[in-house]
């Protein structure tokens, strides 16, 4: 049941980066990165390598969906999801702010690895300005959006998927 409903919010982010981001880019000009939000809830709630294959995977998808240099999502959403999914273990509190604050270094390390990637294999292309400055306004509204998509799929997740209550044992008095 659970790699089921994992499956429907990768679906779901497909769906979300290919249709809904094209509302938030005519309100904030900026495309929020879903499939890395799925892969951050996934990393938190399964661990390294849950966020390793779930990054891989999202990255992939991304990577065949957008065109251009194939595999450089996959590499960094891949590397984001393990170092998240060991990063949260070690972090006992999940709170708002260390969730935004999650969502902005991952969406950075996420742009500058794919611009490095993309001067290293392309370097006729090049990348302009208009890239870094849209770069940031996704990292920003990656921060805003993180806390929100990690708190609706984990209340989803666990409306759907229920946890095993276990039989108490009586008291013995």
């Amino acid at each position: 049941m659970t790699i089921i409903f994992f499956l429907f919010a990768g679906v779901g982010a497909i769906v979300f980066q290919t249709t809904l981001s094209e509302y938030f880019f005519v309100w904030t000009s900026a495309r929020p990165d879903a499939m890395l939000l799925v892969t951050l809830y996934i990393a938190m709630r399964r661990g390294n390598e849950g966020g390793l294959l779930t990054g891989f995977a999202m990255g992939l998808l991304q990577d065949i969906l957008a065109g251009g240099l194939l595999g450089a999502n996959s590499l960094s959403k891949g590397l984001l999801g393990y170092s998240t999914g060991g990063l949260v273990r070690d972090i006992a509190g999940r709170n708002w702010f260390f969730m935004m604050t999650l969502g902005f270094f991952t969406t950075a390390f996420d742009v500058v690895l794919w611009a490095l990637l993309s001067l290293m294999f392309q370097p006729d292309i090049g990348i302009s300005a208009d890239y870094w400055y849209a770069s940031l306004k996704t990292i920003f509204l990656n921060a805003i959006l993180a806390p929100v998509f990690i708190h609706l799929l984990s209340g989803i997740e666990d409306k759907i998927i229920p946890q095993s209550i276990g039989v108490p044992y009586p008291n013995r008095s």
